[in-house]
């Protein structure tokens, strides 16, 4: 059941960007240069309440995660070739009083944050095209040796299990990117889904607030639901979530990177299964609320 909540946080981590005239258009595009250096820090704080078998739970749980994006090249066809990275990860986590931690920076003595150092270790070569797709994925099988030897991180991390489920979960960062150039005013939408994280579909909406010199502020509005199987421990859980998160993102139009956002999410989560004691139907509902910020740094 851990593991469903660590990945219900992580989804949440990774959902989780002044006007100057209605005649101003900008395409917002991948425009990197080599040798640049993204550097982004998401922090979320998130309160659940859950109730189960008549007992109920309350959870207080705080992420940091930093990720770096290095340019390596521009590739002839107009690709780019990017070093990626965890730099940090901590989970603080409070159940009814009982705390759990799991730190990147934390006594490698204990066997999560063992786990965690070794994938911050460790680097990823991608190949992005300007609207941000992933064409390639370089390093993934050193991703699934580190994870082989904890059955625990491995399905909270299934993103990094194979080349699909990554791009699926990568194309998170840059699903900003509308098809044409937008002016203030404008709206668009965009959808992802991701089978790592119990097959989530988020549907975003896109609104130009405002253009500002080299920066464009967006409001967005996101739908998420989903309805799925899955098993853990042997035991088989029917999960159904749906939820809303909304708030603001700024993004620069010189290279088209995001420079901050920031979100309010409200989930609710259904899972059904059979009591393993006696075999009877049962359900645990569950409800989220979640502040998740981001800021980037350009070095």
């Amino acid at each position: 059941m851990r593991t469903k909540l660590i990945s219900l946080f992580i989804i949440t981590c990774f959902l989780a960007v002044n006007n100057a005239g209605a005649a101003n258009k900008v395409l917002l595009r991948l425009n990197l240069q080599k040798g640049s250096t993204y550097q982004m820090t998401m922090v979320s704080t998130n309160q659940i309440e859950q109730e189960m078998m008549g007992q109920k739970m309350k959870i207080d749980q705080n992420i940091e995660m930093k990720f770096s994006y290095t340019v390596l090249d521009v590739l002839p066809d107009k690709n780019f070739l990017i070093e990626y990275s965890f730099v940090k990860m901590k989970l603080d986590m409070d159940i009814n009083g009982q705390k759990v931690v799991m730190d990147s920076d934390g006594d490698s003595a204990d066997p999560m944050n063992a786990s965690i150092k070794d994938l911050i270790s460790l680097k990823l070569k991608l190949t992005l095209n300007p609207k941000g797709e992933v064409q390639k994925v370089e390093g993934l099988e050193e991703y699934g040796k580190k994870l082989s030897g904890n059955p625990q991180m491995a399905q909270t991390m299934q993103m990094f299990s194979d080349e699909n489920n990554f791009k699926s979960y990568f194309g998170q960062t840059f699903n900003y990117f509308p098809e044409n150039e937008v002016a203030v005013g404008d709206q668009w939408k965009t959808s992802i889904k991701l089978p790592a994280l119990m097959n989530v579909e988020i549907a975003m909406a896109f609104e130009v607030a405002a253009i500002d010199k080299n920066q464009v502020h967006l409001n967005v509005v996101s739908d998420v639901d989903m309805e799925a199987p899955v098993e853990q421990m042997g035991m088989k859980i029917n999960v159904k979530m749906t939820g809303k998160q909304s708030g603001k993102m700024t993004i620069d139009t010189t290279d088209g990177w995001l420079t901050s956002s920031d979100l309010i999410q409200k989930f609710d989560m259904l899972m059904k299964m059979k009591n393993p004691q006696t075999g009877e139907d049962m359900e645990i509902p569950m409800i989220m609320n979640s502040v998740a910020n981001i800021a980037v740094i350009k070095k």
